[in-house]
């Protein structure tokens, strides 16, 4: 009855079941509760440099400069958005303090010029007044008030970009954070408007009253945006996926194939490239096959169809070679150290490093493969105007495949000094 409670193999079983737990609750729980926006790179851009936008861009940078602040000012590149230096950027644009200046000098003088009207039509000028002199000079105020209050007066302009392509979640918080933001700004105006105008009892016109509400003008321009049928700005993530198990799979069969074949228990370099060159075979017809089937019949957004299948191909194949180069060391026993790879890998890259707590940015973000493989597809779905990301990310995934490649030529050489060459000269 208690045989089984007693044997070694049920208490190792319930060990691995332990470990599978904790590596799961690590890799998607751990990682999701410790997730939190804070130092997000946005541009803050003075296109005015009036006293003004200087005055109110020094007070956005004491107040974001804190180790916690949700948003870290960064200062704006030349192709900024392209190559993904930052998520957003908020622009005080050129006449931003001429138009509020102007906003102040209409009210002025439209205070100015019913409170003279008022007094003219109540005849409540001083005695002094009936004089030419100050008659004149009442009269010059009168006009000169309505002179300025007739100039037409335009809302002085923030525009909020928001590089929409780099990471959907961060785009969406900042659509919502940055213009929030500068109504903010607007509404403090806006505040300080309606005082002076509430102690001195202005009465304003329609188009005057919209104006003294939103002194401000906010507009939201999306940059490098996410296409429709893109599953969300998703894609990328879920194409890493399709990309990875699109080699799992071949890589276990063709290496159960190759070592069947092989005469020797360790792998020559003529089945090593046989390997490869089967490998990559796979790799172009898994990538072809697999956009037909997501463009074709589930109508996912390609804008290049060519460099996404080139793209894919690349990324299925140094999939390949890592999965195969680690069957031909360590056989299909170490097999589930790949899903455990993949497991960490993709609880990681769908959110932006930013946000990833030290341990999971530094301790899986920065090493994974496939956070490379997802920077090459985001560019070629989101980001048409070229970005430098795309060479660098590919010639990291190259030279990790370049490397997986040469151990796998170096496997049967090794294996075969490690288990044959070395024992036999210990024994002689």
């Amino acid at each position: 009855m208690f045989d089984v409670i007693r044997s070694k193999r049920y208490w190792l079983a319930l060990l691995l079941v332990g470990a599978i737990i904790g590596i799961v609750s690590f890799a998607f729980i751990g990682i999701r509760n410790s997730v939190k926006v804070k130092q997000i790179p946005v541009a803050l851009v003075n296109e005015d440099k009036g006293a003004l936008s200087n005055k109110i861009e020094s007070k956005l940078r004491k107040k974001f400069n804190g180790k916690d602040s949700k948003i870290k000012w960064v200062s704006p590149q030349k192709d900024g958005f392209n190559d993904q230096k930052y998520y957003g950027a908020f622009i005080i644009r050129s006449g931003f303090s001429k138009e509020l200046q102007q906003q102040n000098e209409s009210l002025k003088a439209q205070i100015i010029s019913q409170k003279l009207t008022t007094l003219q039509k109540k005849e409540k000028l001083p005695d002094s007044a009936k004089s030419k002199l100050l008659q004149a000079k009442f009269k010059s105020q009168l006009l000169q008030a309505k002179f300025v209050t007739q100039k037409p007066v335009h809302p002085a302009q923030i525009k909020i970009s928001i590089n929409q392509g780099m990471n959907a979640q961060i785009s969406q918080l900042l659509s919502q954070a940055l213009p929030k933001i500068a109504n903010a700004l607007s509404s403090r105006i806006s505040a300080q408007q309606q005082s002076v105008l509430s102690k001195n009892k202005i009465n304003l016109s329609a188009k005057s009253w919209d104006l003294v509400s939103t002194p401000i003008s906010v507009s939201t321009h999306e940059s490098n945006k996410i296409e429709k049928n893109t599953v969300n700005g998703t894609a990328p993530m879920l194409l890493v996926a399709l990309a990875w198990f699109s080699a799992l799979i071949p890589s276990l069969i063709l290496w159960r194939e190759h070592t069947k074949r092989s005469a020797s228990k360790f792998l020559n370099a003529t089945t090593i490239t046989s390997q490869l060159i089967t490998g990559l075979v796979a790799s172009i017809l898994s990538a072809t096959v697999g956009f037909l089937f997501v463009n074709v019949c589930f109508n996912l957004t390609i804008p290049n169809p060519i460099n996404f299948i080139g793209l894919m191909s690349i990324s299925i194949f140094v999939f390949y070679l890592i999965i195969t180069c680690v069957l031909d060391w360590l056989g299909f026993t170490f097999y589930p150290l790949l899903l455990v790879v993949w497991l960490l890998a993709i609880s990681v890259i769908s959110y932006a490093p930013e946000t990833l707590d030290p341990l999971y940015r530094k301790g899986i973000y920065s090493w994974v493969p496939m956070r490379f493989s997802m920077q090459t597809l985001t560019n070629t779905l989101y980001f048409h105007n070229g970005s430098s990301t795309t060479m660098s990310s590919l010639l990291v995934l190259l030279i990790i495949g370049f490397v997986a490649a040469i151990l796998m030529y170096s496997s049967g050489y090794l294996k075969h000094y490690l288990f044959t060459v070395r024992p036999h000269r210990k024994i002689k």
